[in-house]
Parts: C-alpha cells; structure tokens; sequence
C-alpha cells in the first residue's frame, strides 16, 4: 500500500468537484514531517479514486510556515448518477479541506 499526498487541486466550472490534482508519493522525514519521495505530477482525479479502490491511502498536505504539514485523509464519495469524485474525511477541520489546498 502506497501513499500519496496531494498538495493543489483543480476544481471544474461550478466549483463542486475536483477535477485534477497535483500529487506525489509521500513518506515521513526524519522529524516526522510528510515529504515527497518523487516529484509532485499533476493528474485526472480518476487516478486518485483508483488509488483508493486499490487500497492506498491518499491525504493532503498544507504548507504552514515553509513547512509542509500532514492534512485529512482523503475519502471517495459518490455524486449523483455514480459520478465517483474526492473530498477529506473530515472536511470539516477549518482551514484544512480540499478547497483550502492552492489551485492551479
């Protein structure tokens, strides 16, 4: 099992769902703090729903102060006609969901 961090999203049009992510392979630095194992790539969210039917774990990563801190986990739901998408498991820590994540 993988993990991966995702650090800036794309959301469609109307704002309501995520379309692309920037993300790579995560681990734990020495100190604790998330870091990269490879370089962040920027890729269909559909990739990060298959991630996590394939049992890794996927979770945000904010930078606080120049330093990247561990956000929620990342969850999939389901929107109307099966449309599979992404949001955190606990969205609702302030200052710590997908939306708070930069753009691009």
């Amino acid at each position: 099992m993988a993990v991966h961090l995702i650090e800036a999203v794309r959301f469609n049009d109307a704002g309501d769902k995520v379309e692309m992510v920037r993300w790579g392979r995560g681990h734990r630095k020495g100190n604790g703090s998330p870091g990269w194992e490879a370089i962040t790539v920027e890729q269909d969210v559909n990739l990060v729903v298959d991630a996590l039917h394939f049992g890794d774990e996927v979770a945000t990563a904010f930078e606080v102060g120049g330093e990247m801190v561990l956000g929620p986990r990342v969850h999939i739901v389901v929107h109307q006609h099966g449309i599979e998408d992404i949001d955190t498991i606990d969205h609702n820590v302030p200052g710590r969901s997908l939306a708070d994540l930069p753009r691009f």
